[in-house]
């Protein structure tokens, strides 16, 4: 047996460029604990969907799909208010981005500006801006993917992508309500015999 027949190929990253998308997905992924700043911090995931773009996965055609996560932050010079910001194109007092609820943007169209990083196998979304005027915005059959970490839902949550179920258990929510329910018995404490003298 050859490793390469059986080592699954990497799919080739996008093509960096400017694309037209669609959002498809927020995941809450919860509190998680960053080792770069060695603090804890809430993060969610955006999903989008680039119009016209596929790849082959397993023999099959499917819609080429980016993603980005970011901190929760009301921070103006937050990355997740900017994106926000640019991709509705308005600006937000404090108490308005305090208000807004991630999962409205789910099915909301924008353009997307991808690059690649510093070795060329990954694509990133660096900037969002709004569909310019008179550019339909595309449509998606891939149902919408939302999951809020206050809402847990067994099922909805066994219906995520498994690598964001994987990112999920690492938070401190899901450590929290997922604490090991199994109890360990006891070892009985071998008896010495005694030594004949």
């Amino acid at each position: 047996m050859k490793i390469k027949e059986r080592a699954k190929p990497k799919t080739p990253p996008v093509e960096p460029g400017v694309y037209i998308g669609i959002c498809i997905g927020v995941i809450d992924l919860g509190e998680q604990y960053s080792e770069k700043f060695k603090n804890y911090s809430n993060k969610v995931k955006i999903i989008w969907e680039l119009a016209g773009e596929t790849v082959e996965i397993d023999g099959k055609q499917e819609p080429r799909q980016l993603s980005k996560e970011f901190t929760v932050s009301t921070s103006k010079k937050s990355s997740l208010r900017g994106f926000i910001s640019s991709w509705n194109g308005r600006n937000y007092t404090d108490e308005e981005f305090g208000e807004l609820d991630l999962f409205d943007q789910i099915g909301r169209a924008c353009q997307l500006q991808v690059v690649l990083n510093d070795t060329g196998e990954y694509a990133n979304v660096d900037n969002l801006m709004a569909l310019p005027k008179g550019v339909p915005a595309p449509t998606s059959t891939t149902p919408p993917i939302r999951w809020d970490m206050d809402h847990w839902d067994d099922n909805v949550f066994e219906g995520l992508p498994m690598w964001a179920q994987e990112q999920i258990k690492k938070s401190t929510q899901y450590q929290k309500d997922h604490t090991p329910t199994d109890t360990i018995q006891a070892q009985p404490t071998a008896q010495k015999e005694a030594c004949p003298i």
